[in-house]
This record gives structure tokens, sequence and C-alpha cells, in this order.
């Protein structure tokens, strides 16, 4: 009794069964004769279960490798015979000359015999499904697919030393450039179904795709020269904006062509040659097209054009956008210059024409504010090209600022005219305007203060112009003074409006000092109403007293140069009286101040007779003492029974008011040169010489029943050269209050400093302000060392120590 088949346990296995011999050789010729049909299109004829049998069988029986190599072999016998019966007979007709019919047969059959064979083999994978779950493991041997795969690329494309994959390069080439030059319609489905068998097969030395190897090489080198030719040609014969339209089609089509038969990771490389060739080698050239370049497109405000060129330059690399970049901002550099040159220019001619032609200053002052809206007119451009042509690019906004920088503060004045601006606009430039023109009226003028360098010379005119606004009632809007106050104090900080806070504050408390005084019946006995402006010196400009004073510390303050004896006021009219009464009122409730009046600010409105006709004129308070003498005038001459008036010379009326000589020279003029004439002159002409008569007119007509009578250049005007010169050196002493508080400041806080780091942290905390130089930071630390605040450390000199 055997034991053979029995377990350790007791138990008997049954015996196993043998598997018939069958000859290999007969069973493989089944798979042979299976594939053939295959590839003929009956598979429908054949059993997969059958056939799948057959193979696991061959497997099992050890027979793998006959199997494999076998099935290699017919597919490499199949291909061979396909090759030499479809497809080298396409390369044959075309010879060396190609056509688009050419290209596109040999391509279509390449693609069809692909397209079988892939078809094919996932059929056969399926049938050899064993042999891949088996023997191929067991091998490491490519799956049956796979080997597929690799025999097509041996059989098909790199046989005959590679004739065939060279030939199908060539015809895609070809028929992608005709594509391209003509616009020729092409097969792209053909094409597709090639570029996929390339992306699909794998190149047998460098195990990458051989679309990867041979054919976009090939592609990226075509499509450079092809580029290279068009923007030769197209420099030479096109606009710059033709030419952006014509490279934004051209990368249009290299996408849409990507998507339909190229594979999409050549999308950028096609992308970058494209721009390298058509933008990058010229994007000095496109710029400087002679009539259609960057300056023509920005000068006509060719939005279009505009952003079709910045979309490639912005795709290319960033030296090319630069290029774009430094165009426009030297154009707008260029149209700054032109508009400072066209001021400069029409002030010389100005002020060289005679007096009856351009009225001087006055012909200045709308030069200059030209000038500032036509620099703004000029952002605005910028502006709106930089939002809707250059996507709002964040760094072009930056150097397009920096231009209008250097523009604006090219202008030695810009300050002072960027504050007659904004003091015309409040005066009359805001009527019959919308909210919304205002507000950005108010933003444009807070926008080119936002570009000053020295914002403490704008502070410094602006204090003066919004001084006059105040307190003649110019100003048309009250909420826009405080509106653009308002964005000030955003711009640059509460410490920057202080002041002009300050002036609105004494403002509404002088009005309710003024009302207080109506209703008390304080002037009741005066014969007219009379408003006071009581004013803060430190809150409003310093400028020269031009009167006499009473006990206080308040007082208005002027620009004008009065001398330095007090006004005389004469006894007429009660005007004297209505002074001291209001003195001794506001003194009662605040003791301890002092009141200095201002005549040179005040104004009035008087009824003057002239014959038969009664005018009502608003004046200065230096035209009612003027007018005022000749009441007195008159009245003696009445006394002395002359018929008429021998006239006051300009000697006499100065002796008589102490009027500052040059204030009454202006005053005299408006009286007396003016539109209106209540005076005459005699000689007749606008000279103010010592002896010139002045006597009323009473002959004077008008329709107007009221009549203001302005002072030459009493308006804000440009300032004359002395004038801007006084106003230097007011900045340069505010100056140097800012650079010694901000020197302390720091030292305060650091106790030590070298020069060099004490030099730098001032010019920083003071470039809100102006840009200081490092020769007034030394000038102020050497003062500071003087008043005992720093001093040298005895080891280094260059070392500063804080004196507590």
């Amino acid at each position: 009794m055997s034991f053979a088949n029995k377990r350790p346990g007791g138990r008997i296995l049954p015996a196993r069964r043998l598997t018939p011999q069958v000859d290999p050789e007969k069973q493989f010729e089944k798979i042979e004769q299976a594939i053939s049909e295959i590839y003929n299109h009956n598979s429908s004829q054949l059993s997969f279960e059958e056939l799948y049998r057959t193979a696991y069988g061959l497997v099992l029986s050890k027979n793998g490798p006959m199997l494999y190599g076998g099935v290699k072999q017919v597919l490499e016998t199949h291909l061979k015979e396909c090759m030499h019966r479809d497809i080298l007979k396409h390369i044959q007709a075309s010879g060396s000359r190609r056509s688009v019919v050419h290209c596109e047969a040999l391509l279509s059959s390449v693609r069809s015999l692909w397209s079988e064979h892939v078809t094919a083999m996932l059929m056969i994978k399926d049938v050899l499904m064993y042999v891949d779950k088996v023997y191929v493991k067991t091998a490491q041997v490519p799956s049956i697919y796979e080997m597929g795969m690799c025999v097509f690329r041996d059989q098909i494309l790199l046989a005959a030393d590679r004739q065939l994959n060279s030939e199908v390069i060539d015809a895609a080439m070809f028929l992608i450039s005709q594509e391209r030059k003509s616009a020729s319609e092409v097969n792209r489905g053909t094409l597709h179904g090639v570029v996929s068998m390339m992306i699909e097969l794998q190149d047998p030395g460098q195990l990458r795709p051989m679309y990867d190897v041979y054919f976009e090489p090939r592609l990226f080198a075509e499509t450079s020269e092809h580029y290279r030719e068009m923007a030769q040609i197209r420099i030479s014969k096109m606009g710059a904006p033709e030419y952006g339209r014509a490279a934004q089609t051209d990368l249009e089509t290299e996408s849409l062509r990507t998507k339909e038969y190229l594979a999409a990771s050549s999308f950028a490389g096609l992308h970058r040659i494209a721009l390298e060739r058509l933008i990058s080698t010229y994007a000095q050239e496109i710029l400087t097209i002679p009539g259609s370049g960057l300056v023509q497109m920005l000068d006509q405000r060719d939005i279009p054009s505009l952003k079709v060129i910045y979309k490639l330059y912005e795709s290319s690399p960033p030296d090319v956008l630069n290029v774009l970049k430094r165009g426009i901002c030297d154009h707008i550099l260029s149209l700054g210059k032109k508009v400072q040159a066209s001021a400069t220019t029409s002030t010389d001619v100005s002020a060289s024409k005679p007096t009856s032609e351009v009225s001087g200053i006055a012909g200045k002052t709308v030069i200059a504010l030209r000038w500032v809206q036509e620099i703004l007119a000029l952002y605005d451009v910028f502006d709106e090209i930089l939002i809707k042509a250059l996507a709002d690019n964040q760094k072009m906004r930056y150097d397009i600022k920096d231009a209008f920088i250097e523009i604006i503060n090219a202008n030695r004045r810009a300050p002072e005219l960027l504050s007659l601006f904004i003091d015309d606009n409040l005066k009359n430039g805001l009527r019959r305007k919308t909210e919304h023109e205002i507000d950005h009226t108010l933003e444009q003028s807070v926008l080119m203060f936002r570009f000053l360098k020295d914002k403490d010379a704008f502070e410094h005119y602006y204090k003066l112009h919004l001084a006059k606004r105040l307190l003649f009632g110019r100003s048309i809007s009250d909420d826009a003074e405080q509106s653009l106050v308002s964005k000030l104090k955003v711009e640059c900080g509460s410490h920057f409006t202080l002041k002009l806070e300050g002036m609105f504050k004494d403002m509404q408390l002088s009005s309710d000092i003024n009302r207080q005084l109506r209703e008390s019946g304080t002037f009741s006995d005066i014969g007219f109403d009379m408003n006071v402006s009581v004013l803060t010196p430190t809150f409003w400009p310093t400028m020269a007293p031009s009167g006499a004073s009473s006990d206080g510390e308040k007082g208005a303050l002027s620009k004008d140069d009065a001398s330095s004896g007090g006004i005389i006021i004469p006894s007429t009219a009660g005007v004297s009286k209505s002074i001291e009464t209001f003195s001794a009122h506001y003194l009662k409730y605040h003791s301890g101040r002092r009141l200095t009046w201002q005549y040179a600010m005040g104004n009035a409105d008087l009824k003057v007779r002239f014959g038969s006709r009664t005018h009502e004129l608003n004046v200065s308070t230096y035209q009612m003492l003027i007018l005022l003498l000749f009441v007195d005038e008159d009245e003696a001459e009445e006394e002395q029974g002359n018929g008429s008036s021998n006239g006051l010379t300009t000697a006499q009326i100065q002796e008589k008011t102490h009027i500052p000589k040059e204030s009454l020279a202006r005053h005299l003029q408006s009286l007396a040169c003016g539109k209106y004439k209540v005076l005459t002159k005699h000689p007749m002409s606008r000279d103010i010489n010592p002896d010139d008569v002045f006597r009323f007119n009473n002959g004077f007509k008008s329709p107007q029943y009221r009549i203001r009578l302005p002072v030459a250049s009493a308006r804000n005007s440009v300032e004359t050269e002395k004038e801007k010169e006084a106003s230097q050196a007011a900045i340069g002493r505010e100056r140097q209050y800012l650079i010694e508080a901000a020197v302390v400041r720091i030292m305060k806080t650091r106790r030590q400093m070298s020069h060099e780091q004490l030099v730098g942290e001032a010019v920083e905390q003071l470039s809100s302000r102006f840009m200081a130089s490092p020769k007034m930071i030394k000038n102020g630390i050497e003062k500071l060392i003087d008043r005992e605040y720093l001093q040298r450390s005895p080891d280094d000199p260059r070392l500063y120590i804080y004196l507590a």
C-alpha cells in the first residue's frame, strides 16, 4: 500500500487529472489565423473564449516564449506588407516636390494604418490577456499591447534608417507651414491622428515620446523661422497698431492649432517663440515706427491698439515690458516739457507786451492756471489709458506717477500755481458744476498736491489764498472748502491741516461775536452794519500789522506791506467810533487780550451820489479811506464858496491816511484808472506819481447800481520776483524750525547718533513736508549745538550726544 498521496493528517488526496498532449504549433496557428482575421476586419467570426483558452493552454504548457515571439513575428510581417503596399507608394509619388495633396495622402495612409493597428492590438491584448498576466510578468518583457506599439514604431517609422519618420514629419511641417502662410485649409483631423500616434510611441533610445524627440524640435525650429520672416516683412510695411493686431492673430491661431491637433505641451513653447520673434526682437522698433508708433497711439488715445500692444509686451519677458514703460514715460515727460515751455514762452511774451494788450501779472496768472489745468488734463488722459489699455498695471502706474512728479516739480512755482488753481476754482470755477464734477476737481487738486515734493511751500500759499477767501467772503462753497481740507488731512495727517482748521474755527467764532453784537444793539447808534473777524495769529499767515492796536493777543493779519505808522481813520461817517465800540465790547469779555486792526484786509459797501445818480460801491478799506477824504474836501470847498474842488495830490492823500505807498498806488489806480473811474486823475496815465492830482468824478455813469471796484494786483495772482523772494525767505525760516524740531525729536529718542544716521533719519522724517538737503540738516545741527541741545562726542566728532 502506497502512502504518496496521503497527508500527515491521514486524509488521502485525489489523483491529479492529466491534460491530454496537444501540438503547440497547431495551437499557435489558431492564434496566428485569428490575428489575420482581426486585421482583415473579420473579428466578429472569431470565438474569443476559445482563443483565450488556446493562449491559456500554451502558457500553461510552458510555451509562453514561443507564443510571445510568434505573435511579434506575425505583427512584424503584417506591418511590413502594409508598409510596402499602402505607404511607400505615396513617398515615391511625392518625390522632391511637395504638395498639400501628396502630404495629406501620406499622412492619411499612416494614420489609417495606425488606427487599424491600435484597434487590432486592443483585441489581440484581450485574447492574450493570460499572457500579460503570467508570462509577461515572469519574463519581464513588455506587455502584448506595448510590444505591438514597439513593432509599429520599428517596422513603420524607424525602418530603413528612419525614412518614414522623416517623411511624416516633413509632410506635417509642410502642411502647418502652408496653413500659416496662406491660411489654406488642411486636414486637421489627419494631423491630429499623426500627432497622437507620435505622442503615444516611445523613442527606444531616450524613452520619451517620439513627438518630444523628433516632432516638437522641428516644429519649434520651423515656427521660429516662419515668424522671423514675417516680422521682417511686417516691420517694414505696417504701423504699430496693424503689427500688434497681426501678432495677436498669430498667437490666437497658434493657440487654436494646439487645441485642434498639436500636443497641449507645445503651446507654451510656440507662444514663447512667436513672442520672441515678433515682439522681443523688435520691441523698440515697433514702438518707434515713423508716423504710426507709440507716440501716435498715445496722442490719438487709440485704446484698442494700445491694449493689444500692452498684452503682447506684458506676455513677453520683463525687459520687453520695460521698453513699453520707458516709451510711455518718455512721451509723458516730452509732453510735460512742451506744456512748461508753452507757459514760459507765453509768460515772457505777456511781460514784453504793452500794458494795454496784456495786463501783466493778471496775464501771467491766467497762463499759470492753464499750466495746472493742462497738467491735470494730461494726467487724466494717461490715467484713462492706464486703466483701459494697460490693465491698471501697478508697476506702470508707479512709473507714470514718477514721470508726473518729475514734470510738476521741474516747475519751481508748482506749489504756488496749484494753490492759485484751487483758489480760482473755489471762487469761480465751481459755479454751475455738479457735485460729481466738484469732487473730481478737488480730487485732481489733491492728486497734484500728492505729487509735490515741497508740500510746505503749498501750505504757505494755500493759507494766504484761503485767508483772503474767508475774510472777503469770496468762496462759493463752504462745503467744498471743508471737503478739500478733509482730503488734505487724509493725505498728510492732522498736523498739516491744524492751522487751516483753526482758520475756519476763527471765522465761526467771529460770526457768533458779530451776531451777539447785533442782538445787543451795540452798533445801533452808529448808523451802519459792521462785521469784524477776530483771528488767532498762530493760525493765519504771518503778515505785517497795518494799524493801531488795543490791548490783547488776537488780530487779523495781512500780506500788505503796511508802513510802521498807524493808519489814520477819519472821524467822518463814524468809522473811528465803530472801531472803538467793538474794541470796548470785545475786551470787556476777553480781558488780557490785544486787538491789532488790519485795515488792509477789510472791505466796505458805500452809497455814493454822482450828480443825480446814486451807486453802491463795494470797495476795500483803503479805497473807502481815500473816498472819505473827498467827502471832507468837498465840504471844505463848499464852506469856502469855491465852485470846484482843487483835488488832492498823491502825496496829500498819503499824508492824510498813512496808507503805505505801494498799496496807495494800487488803490488809486483802481479808483481812477480802472474800468470804473470814480476819481479823475491829472495827468491821465496808469503811473502814479506824488504830484498827480485826483478829484471826485461827479460825472461818473454806469448802468449798474452795485459796482465792485477791484484793486490792481490785489487779487490772488502769480507773485512778482520780489514777492517770491519774500515767500521763499518765510518758507526757509519755517523749514529751519521743522528741521530743528525733527533733529531734537530723533536725538531725544536715540540719545546718541552718528552724523550720517542723524541726517538720513531727519531727511526721511521731513520728506512728507519737503525735500531737505544734507546741508540744511547740517546747519540745523550746528544751531542746536550752539544752543546746547546737542554736543559732539569728545572721542568722535561725528557722533552727536543729546543734552537733556
